[in-house]
């Protein structure tokens, strides 16, 4: 029975109502709390940071109450500055909060060096298949008298490539084809010959008619 009336009694409900009332306002203090931390509903959009470099992304970026993050250099595109940012996630006018994390890709300053493709010996279709596929771009073709309609030299920035040659891809290769006009017995003649007199001589020749020198 005194249980009964202490429950009901005026006392217990202001307790009661007290504590109901300092829960609701617990509850709404740290909701208010919650959204002051978490920038609730405050949102900015993400600037265009393509071909900017790290430092005029990351002066904007701080200007808007964002973070940038590098997460990779992606291969030489000349289309962008060296070093300049060629993608961002989120992308230019998506809307996120503040405090948000940009994450970029930035453009290396040249073009990777690769290996040279096996090309000497083959027919002209196959060697530019073999460099296109490499990465490289066809230049001058040139011929020269030979029994066989093959690739006899490759020339980048005057030098003679060889296979397996570390040069920067997108380089311009030009050929020397021979032009498969001559019989066998002609064209060792005079590779024969060439070889007493000079063993480069054949290709030093080939080249200065290419490069016109």
């Amino acid at each position: 029975m005194d249980i009964i009336k202490f429950l009901l009694s005026k006392t217990f409900l202001k307790n009661i109502i007290a504590a109901v009332i300092l829960l609701g306002l617990i509850v709404f203090g740290l909701n208010l709390y919650l959204q002051n931390y978490t920038h609730h509903n405050e949102y900015h959009l993400v600037p265009d940071l393509t071909n900017k470099s790290f430092e005029e992304a990351q002066k904007i970026l701080k200007d808007r109450k964002m973070n940038i993050v590098i997460i990779d250099t992606v291969d030489y595109n000349p289309d962008f500055n060296k070093y300049a940012i060629v993608d961002q996630n989120p992308h230019k006018n998506d809307q996120v909060k503040v405090g948000r994390k940009i994450y970029v890709k930035l453009n290396n300053n040249a073009y990777d060096k690769i290996a040279f493709p096996p090309i000497i010996g083959k027919s002209k279709r196959q060697a530019i298949n073999l460099l296109n596929a490499a990465g490289f771009k066809i230049g001058k073709i040139s011929e020269k008298p030979y029994f066989a309609e093959i690739v006899l030299a490759a020339i980048h920035q005057k030098d003679s490539l060889k296979t397996g040659m570390k040069i920067p891809k997108n380089s311009t290769i030009d050929l020397i084809i021979g032009d498969g006009k001559r019989s066998v017995e002609e064209s060792m003649n005079e590779e024969n010959l060439e070889e007493k007199q000079n063993p480069d001589t054949a290709i030093e020749n080939t080249l200065n008619n290419v490069l016109g020198n």
